[in-house]
């Protein structure tokens, strides 16, 4: 087999990153290329996730994202090895690297010692507490929807709470922290994300897998690429404002003068739309692309879910609201809070934190690049719960297919090695997250406002 330079990957992988079709594609892994070229399209974590790591080493996100399994697939496409740059003159920081080294070090130990093993009586605790919270709603709109419409709100109000650690246990398994089985895991997935949520688990896993690859990297996170609605960082503002054309449509002119340098003044209302905005997206993916393994049988599942999903609890807010605006009421109130209730974790989760360029991500390791991004929110024993542990999103991010009964066990373990390298690992309340927040919306806003001063 060949030996791959990075003189010679970089030039093979230049095509591939200038959107050249048929342009090979190669990623690193335990200092082994890989053609992946045609396996793009086959992967079962989607294909964006593999085309931000063309040409690079792979090695964490995969350990980090894949079960031992994986490593019979990944053998048919071997094609070389790669003959590592001496560390001295690599550009990663002597820091970076060190840190990353121990973080192999901690994960190997952790798995030893049974971190990552799941409890299975808490997750089976998990699915019947969460879905009792959908019957007590369900209950209270069937006896009392049609003559109360406190009850329709309250009914509404605990729907909502249900969607949203819907979406935190779906997440749980779509990471595959509960089973070692990954069949049993998708299951669980189309059950608690495609019908008790409304969410595709195809769609979530394109967007999600991808995220957590290149975590707060502009141009790659799909979670921070949220413009003309809301811009996150001067990298944002700076590429939407660059790209407009010199004689914009009069709604990209009103958004970009009137709108995005005003971005504070609506963000909290338009957290209230997130939830809606999420399952139509989620909707015309499974619709337009299918199954993320490019299964029928999978893209039958997901589709019928769905579509029980929005029958059942259409038909639940028809038959037991009594007339049209309780109804109409019931869908309003049931979708905001679902919006606010997520929206505000996931806001808390890396928003405010450090963008990163590509070019300076690829001069980062992994574990520091998903340390610094995150924020750690420190909570009770109901905030643990209202967060579905996403509060320790640094030590999820890690260890992203660790349970999440796990992560505060390991998070004095992190902590100290970020300690150690000195290596951001930032730990917050969330109401001083929050202003973290609103601080970042405020900064941007403001660029924004310049630049579009210039723009027009």
């Amino acid at each position: 087999m060949p030996i791959f330079t990075r003189e010679q990957l970089d030039k093979t992988c230049k095509e591939a990153k200038d959107g050249v079709e048929d342009a090979k594609k190669y990623v690193i892994i335990d200092k082994k290329v890989y053609d992946v070229t045609e396996f793009i399209n086959e992967h079962p974590g989607g294909d964006r996730v593999l085309l931000t790591h063309i040409g690079k080493d792979a090695t964490d996100v995969f350990h980090a994202m894949h079960p031992p399994s994986a490593y019979e697939t990944l053998a048919n496409y071997y094609t070389g090895d790669f003959e590592a740059e001496p560390t001295s003159t690599s550009d990663k920081s002597q820091q970076s690297i060190k840190f990353a080294r121990e973080m192999r070090e901690l994960r190997e130990k952790l798995q030893r010692e049974g971190y990552f093993d799941a409890s299975i009586p808490f997750y089976i605790w998990k699915v019947l507490s969460t879905v009792s919270i959908c019957a007590v709603s369900m209950t209270l709109l069937s006896l009392y929807g049609e003559t109360s419409t406190l009850a329709v709100i309250v009914s509404a109000i605990i729907l909502g709470i249900f969607w949203q650690q819907c979406g935190w246990l779906a997440h749980d398994f779509g990471h595959h922290q509960v089973s070692k089985d990954r069949i049993i895991n998708d299951m669980l997935l189309v059950f608690l994300g495609n019908m008790c949520q409304g969410f595709s688990l195809s769609w979530w896993k394109n967007k999600h897998n991808t995220h957590h690859a290149s975590t707060n990297v502009s141009g790659h996170d799909p979670d921070i690429d949220t413009a003309p609605i809301l811009l996150w960082d001067e990298f944002a503002s700076a590429n939407y404002y660059g790209s407009l054309k010199d004689t914009p449509g009069p709604i990209t002119r009103f958004l970009a003068e009137n709108v995005l340098p005003y971005q504070t003044r609506y963000y909290v209302f338009i957290l209230a739309f997130a939830r809606i905005s999420w399952a139509l997206q989620s909707l015309s993916y499974s619709l337009k692309a299918g199954a993320i393994n490019k299964s029928a049988t999978l893209n039958f599942f997901e589709r019928s879910s769905i579509f029980i999903h929005w029958g059942f609890f259409s038909y639940a807010a028809w038959a037991w609201t009594g007339n049209f605006r309780n109804l109409v009421l019931f869908f309003v109130i049931s979708q905001a809070v679902t919006g606010y209730a997520l929206a505000f974790v996931f806001a808390l989760n890396h928003a405010g934190m450090p963008v990163i360029t590509q070019e300076k991500a690829e001069t980062m390791e992994f574990f520091e690049i998903q340390t610094i991004t995150g924020r750690d929110v420190a909570l009770g024993v109901f905030g643990d719960w209202f967060f579905g542990g996403l509060n320790y999103q640094i030590e999820h991010h890690i260890f992203p297919d660790m349970p999440r009964h796990s992560l505060k066990k390991v998070k004095p373990m992190v902590r100290a090695l970020c300690k150690k390298y000195n290596i951001l690992h930032h730990n917050t309340s969330a109401v001083k997250g929050t202003i973290e927040v609103l601080e970042t919306l405020d900064m941007v806003q403001k660029l924004s406002l310049k630049l579009s001063k210039k723009a027009f």
